[in-house]
């Protein structure tokens, strides 16, 4: 590894950085892991209720849907977390009630006790780092490739470079409207609002 970081129980570093060779990169993965954390459990839990409260496939792949994406991002930097992501992900999966029920609070607690730890590595309150067109569009095509491929890890770090930047207001809406469907993996609206950010470009 060609960077130090420094030693957090429940942290792998060597392991994040077969995902991320960067330092520059794995705290920018940091810092959206914090920024996102509120957001990204408070989904959880509404996911959780509706799932109590209508047992729906459909409610069951939402649930599902956000664990792997918390699942994808816990894995990226090398958090034991991500046992627990995976286990409430294969419940979703395989529309198991109870364990969803038992656990979700457990890992949203842990969840949210990681981004604290997180907080102090970075600077959550850095200025975004300007728009570099030629490196926006290369992102953007990477988005479209891991869509494409479903890789996951790919596609959220690509995004976080992107949503990073000081984003001009003719790509602003895309952008806005990438987040929730990088978020939930929706590949028919990540391929549209990617295609028609590289149509306006020509």
């Amino acid at each position: 590894m060609d960077y130090h970081m420094p030693q957090i129980e429940g942290i792998d570093w060597e392991k994040a950085h077969r995902y991320i060779p960067s330092k520059e990169l794995l705290l920018d993965v940091l810092k959206e892991i914090i920024k996102q954390a509120p957001e990204d459990t408070k989904l959880l839990t509404e996911y959780k209720e509706q799932v109590l409260q209508d047992p729906s496939e459909e409610n069951y792949t939402a649930y599902r849907i956000q664990a792997h994406a918390m699942k994808a991002s816990l894995r990226s930097i090398g958090s034991d977390l991500f046992d627990e992501a995976y286990a409430l992900e294969i419940a979703g999966r395989q529309m198991q009630m109870y364990p969803i029920l038992k656990d979700t609070e457990a890992f949203i607690n842990d969840y949210l006790a990681l981004s604290d730890t997180l907080r102090g590595l970075v600077d959550t309150d850095q200025d975004a780092c300007g728009f570099d067109e030629a490196l926006f569009f290369e992102k953007i095509k990477c988005v479209k490739d891991a869509m494409a491929s479903f890789d996951v890890t790919t596609l959220q770090e690509a995004f976080h470079i992107v949503s990073d930047m000081e984003i001009p207001g003719q790509y602003a809406d895309h952008i806005n409207g990438l987040k929730p469907a990088v978020r939930d993996l929706d590949y028919d609206t990540v391929m549209k609002l990617c295609d028609e950010i590289e149509e306006m470009r020509n």
